[in-house]
């Protein structure tokens, strides 16, 4: 049955204003996004660029980043693949840029078309005359020159530049993103981050020709719009890029990528934003954090371009690429997978939908049908399946395009720890530590240069807390301990100078083991793909009361009964991880909106690995982890009346998980009262062996699955996990 116009209107303004967007603004929005769907011709024009080639200091992750926007451009927002123009290495010439720009962009946007501009390499400040504080901001192109002492000029593109090419657009519906770095740090690598600015020295100044060309835009049309650019980090951080299993990509580009693909019609665009940048400060700290610049202080533009983008079809985590072997196999693209899920997704089960959707004045209809796949083998961000069932043919064939959403999350049972050995240690120290952590079960060393879960090296004779320049390894003494991949120290790893590396790794493993449980339950989270009906919120209790973040099921069908969040949570210009000071109180609300009783396991972590049990509590206590929470009904963590939970423990971040299944946590449950003491009525629990109690969790919602996975007539060793039965929430903030 259709859905009314008003009824849509209305229930998109409940969820914007639950995210923080106004009546007002809303009503605002809403005319724009109504007035884009009122204009079918109107076009959606990219331009993408990336280079990789640098002939001083290539990067690996530039043309992935062109291929992550391309496909999310395509498959989630409607865009002509023949109105997105890709130059990339050799291609990105300062003079092909510009050009492009202006032939594929200016010359053709007309008012009310989108226009969307990425660049991703490296990043410069240039110069101008002999003061050093007239800088601008540049982007590298593949044409990059060394500037010599007779002719200083460089081949960069002013940053001022590209703001006056979007100001020149015939249309509103603009934005710029910018996955690069302006400051050199004096290193190319940060951890296992490859740093996206210049190697070297800001001598440069810009050439002639560009200083031209940009002369010739001040003189030229402008719309005096308000821009909006997304900006990797902020002009004095780095930016960087990662190798993942299979692909390396701008850490950036890649969680914003992941943030659209799993938006929805009515979702703000700074609640994606705010993801993907919370995203990024988990993997890189403080070092990098993303930025909506603009003009003003609001973040209207970036909020006008996202509802003028129209998505045109509900979230997903990928889409079918081709269909081959006479319609038995299909080519995936999984943009939208965590890189967690990513690395374990052989063996998952996926559902096809292929959804016709169109709103016109009076209703809102969608008709589809479904096909599952089952994943075979995956190279980087593309993967092969096999089709499982036969095709309505009624209806129509599997076609490229169809988008495609998780149906069975299949994780490995051996899932371990993977540690990269710092470069700076010597080569006797490597030696000692791969044969030190070859002892740990499911522990194993790697090189510098591999993908790693986290670091071991030479901790810094003085450590200043989230500032790179503070890791290079010509400051490192005889002690050791743990580092993030970003190169953050891991709190309560650093041991006594002196120590063997042999002795330093044994020291490490319970921490080890910690790490590794915060690993495996964090690769339940599904927020964004789970069925089951659930909401919940992070709220303060003091020293004020006040909703501070919403999460809830994406796909679960229904109108929620969002809470607004209160008016001062609204006015914060932070779009990244929620900060709370030490000693804050905080409770957590869990709303049970579906059709059957469900429970929940509330788990909490700190930098330093600790995990906390944070519902497991006397059975007689309405909040405990074995209580059933029925349909309209709901859990309060810790119970409401209760003084809330004291914000403490390291500083840096901290994340809480809300578990939620449709069976008892009876595993779970038994693995927590095994290894209980005296403390067994206090709240938060210390886990003593939280590596067991993970591996409960993960069996527990195994167990719930079974009867989904047999259905469907999967077989496998393997924990299958369906998205039906279970939901985990992740809140994430900062104690400060």
């Amino acid at each position: 049955m259709g859905l009314k116009r008003r009824e849509f209107l209305q229930q998109a303004g409940r969820v914007l204003a639950a995210i923080g967007i106004s009546e007002a603004g809303w009503l605002r929005l809403g005319s724009r996004y109504l007035e884009a769907l009122a204009q079918p011709t109107a076009r959606k024009l990219a331009l993408l660029v990336g280079v990789d080639q640098y002939s001083e200091s290539p990067l690996h992750g530039c043309v992935t980043d062109v291929e992550l926007q391309r496909e999310l451009l395509v498959y989630r927002f409607g865009f002509a693949p023949s109105d997105i123009l890709t130059l990339t290495d050799a291609r990105a010439t300062r003079e092909n840029i510009e050009t492009a720009f202006v032939t594929h962009l200016r010359e053709q946007a007309k008012p009310g078309d989108v226009v969307v501009f990425h660049f991703s390499g490296c990043g410069s400040r240039v110069s101008f005359g002999d003061s050093p504080a007239k800088m601008q901001n540049s982007l590298v192109p593949a044409n990059d020159v060394v500037p010599l002492l007779e002719n200083r000029s460089v081949n960069d593109i002013l940053e001022e530049t590209v703001l006056q090419l979007v100001r020149s657009l015939a249309t509103e519906n603009a934005i710029a993103i910018l996955d690069t770095s302006y400051s050199y740090p004096g290193f190319l690598k940060n951890g296992n981050f490859r740093i996206r600015s210049r190697p070297r020295p800001t001598i440069g100044q810009p050439s002639l020709a560009e200083l031209t060309f940009a002369e010739g835009l001040q003189s030229g049309k402008n719309n005096g719009s308000v821009i909006a650019v997304l900006a990797a980090a902020a002009n004095s951080q780095i930016a960087g890029e990662q190798e993942w299993n299979g692909f390396t990509a701008g850490l950036f580009t890649y969680a914003l990528t992941q943030s659209l693909w799993l938006a929805t019609p009515a979702s703000s665009f700074s609640v994606s934003f705010s993801r993907a940048a919370g995203t990024v400060e988990q993997m890189a700290g403080l070092s990098q954090q993303p930025q909506i610049r603009r003009d003003n202080l609001t973040t209207a533009p970036a909020l006008n371009f996202a509802t003028s983008l129209m998505l045109n079809s509900a979230a997903a985590d990928g889409a079918v690429t081709a269909v081959e072997d006479g319609g038995k196999t299909v080519q995936l693209w999984l943009g939208g997978l965590s890189a967690g899920v990513l690395e374990c997704c052989e063996g998952s089960v996926f559902a096809v939908d292929s959804s016709v959707k169109s709103i016109d004045s009076d209703s809102l209809e969608d008709s589809s049908y479904t096909s599952r796949l089952l994943l075979r083998s995956r190279t980087g961000l593309s993967a092969k399946a096999q089709i499982l069932d036969k095709l309505d043919r009624t209806k129509g064939q599997l076609t490229a395009g169809d988008l495609v959403r998780e149906e069975i999350r299949v994780l490995p049972r051996n899932i371990g720890l993977t540690v990269a050995l710092d470069s700076g240690l010597e080569r006797i120290e490597r030696v000692d530590a791969t044969s030190a952590f070859a002892t740990v079960p499911q522990v194993s060393a790697v090189g510098s240069e591999q993908p790693a879960d986290f670091r071991f090296g030479r901790v810094p004779e003085t450590i200043v807390a989230q500032t790179p320049a503070a890791y290079e390894p010509a400051l490192y003494q005889g002690r050791y301990g743990l580092f993030s991949v970003g190169q953050m120290p891991i709190p309560d790893t650093q041991g006594d100078g002196g120590e063997a590396v042999k002795v330093a790794v044994q020291r490490l493993i319970p921490q080890l083991k910690a790490l590794q449980a915060g690993k495996l339950l964090r690769l339940t989270v599904n927020e964004t793909s789970s069925r089951l009906k659930v909401r919940a919120v992070l709220a303060t209790l003091a020293p004020q009361a006040r909703v501070m973040v919403q999460r809830e099921s994406v796909r679960a069908s229904g109108d929620y009964r969002l809470e607004p969040l209160s008016a001062e949570t609204e006015k914060l210009s932070n779009l990244g991880i929620l900060s709370l000071p030490i000693g804050s109180r905080i409770q957590y609300r869990l709303y049970n909106e579906s059709d059957r009783q469900v429970y929940a396991a509330v788990f909490s972590s700190d930098t330093a690995g600790r995990l906390l049990a944070m519902n497991y509590q006397a059975e007689s206590d309405v909040g405990a982890m074995s209580r059933a929470i029925a349909p309209g009904d709901n859990l309060s963590v810790p119970a409401a009346g209760a003084l809330g939970l004291a914000v403490s423990g390291a500083l840096g971040l901290a994340e809480t998980l809300i578990i939620v299944s449709e069976s008892p946590f009876d595993r779970t449950l038994a693995a927590i009262a095994a290894e209980m003491q005296q403390t067994r009525d206090t709240l938060p629990v210390m886990l003593l062996n939280p590596l067991n109690v993970a591996r409960a969790v993960l069996e527990d919602l195994h167990a719930a699955s079974i009867p989904g996975v047999q259905k469907l007539g999967i077989s496998t060793d393997d924990l299958a996990l369906d998205v039906n039965v279970w939901a985990t929430l992740s809140f994430v903030y900062r104690v400060v």
